[in-house]
C-alpha cells in the first residue's frame, strides 16, 4: 500500500457490534496510509412481503426510502462520522437487496481495491457445530471471501 497512491476500500457496515471493528481496522490502517478513501457501504434486505403487512397504504418506494433513509441512514453516518474525525476521507451508500451480491457490485463499481467486513462473533451454537459436528454455518463475511475477486479483510 503505497502512500503516494489512495486506496479505496469498501466497508461493509451492519450497525452491530462488528461494525465497530470495521472502523477499529480502517483506523489502525490509516495511521499507516493517510490516503485512504472509504466507501461506507449498509445493504437492507429487501423486504418480505408477510413482513410488510400492516404498510400496504405505502408505495413500494417509500418503503425503500424509509429502509435506506430511516435504517440504513443513521449507520453510514454514524460511522462516516467517526472516520471524519480521523481525516479519513469518505462517502456512504445504502442499498436494498441480497447483502453478499450488493458488496461485490458495489465494490467493482466504487473501484475498490479492498473489501472490508465483520464477521460475527460465534454463539455458543454455532461453536458447538463447528467443533462437534464440522459443520459451518453461512455468513455474509464467509459468503463475500468465496465469492469477490478483490481481496478482503474479515475485522474479528
Amino acid at each position: 500500500m503505497s502512500a503516494s497512491h489512495p486506496r479505496k476500500i469498501l466497508a461493509a457496515v451492519d450497525g452491530s457490534e462488528r461494525t465497530n471493528r470495521v472502523v477499529d481496522y480502517l483506523l489502525s490502517l490509516a495511521k499507516k496510509n493517510a490516503s485512504l478513501n472509504v466507501v461506507v457501504l449498509n445493504v437492507q434486505n429487501e423486504p418480505e412481503k408477510w413482513r410488510l403487512r400492516g404498510y400496504e397504504t405505502f408505495k413500494k418506494d417509500e418503503i425503500v426510502d424509509r429502509l435506506t433513509s430511516d435504517v440504513g441512514g443513521p449507520i453510514v453516518r454514524g460511522v462516516g462520522r467517526r472516520l471524519g474525525k480521523a481525516g479519513i476521507s469518505h462517502n456512504t451508500r445504502v442499498e436494498i437487496g441480497a447483502p453478499v451480491e450488493i458488496i461485490i457490485r458495489c465494490a467493482a463499481e466504487e473501484g475498490c481495491d479492498l473489501i472490508v467486513v465483520g464477521e460475527p462473533r460465534p454463539g455458543a451454537v454455532r461453536r458447538w457445530l463447528t467443533q462437534a459436528a464440522g459443520i459451518t454455518l453461512g455468513s455474509v463475511a464467509g459468503d463475500v471471501v468465496q465469492l469477490a475477486e478483490t481481496p478482503i479483510v474479515v475485522a474479528r
